[in-house]
């Protein structure tokens, strides 16, 4: 399906997520995902996040309660980011084992979040993936 820009018209764009540059013919409109939902890959419970989360073992334990033992009680947090068009993921330094995105630690500035990536504790806890909402 196709996505028309609501401020300027432009359609046809193959990710409608992400702002269309001013360059290419658009506006610099962001169609903002409207949350993020994480989906354990242990059982398959869902969390949707609407407004900016700090997220720890108590709630990471009704998605997955054994993945959820390597969480500390603040794990990581997923916040709103205008200036980089998309929900951002951030690491919290105290925690006790770090954060992964796509296998991979999570970047000091945080890392906007994409439908399929998938969030873990050190690589291989806690298998979360995303997806976000319209």
């Amino acid at each position: 399906m196709s996505w028309k820009c609501p401020q300027c018209g432009v359609e046809g764009l193959g990710d409608a997520l992400t702002a269309h540059s001013i360059e290419a013919g658009g506006c610099g409109y962001s169609k903002f995902p409207a949350g993020v939902v994480l989906t354990s890959a242990a059982g398959g419970k869902e969390l949707a996040l609407r407004l900016p989360t700090m997220l720890g073992q108590s709630v990471l334990r009704t998605l997955d309660p054994v993945g959820s033992r390597f969480a500390s009680a603040e794990q990581f947090r997923v916040d709103k980011s205008a200036a980089r068009g998309g929900w951002v993921v951030h690491n919290v330094s105290h925690a006790t084992n770090p954060t992964y995105l796509n296998g991979a630690s999570i970047a000091a500035e945080g890392q906007v979040l994409k439908a399929g990536d998938s969030l873990s504790i050190k690589g291989k806890y806690l298998q979360l993936s995303i997806r976000l909402l319209d």
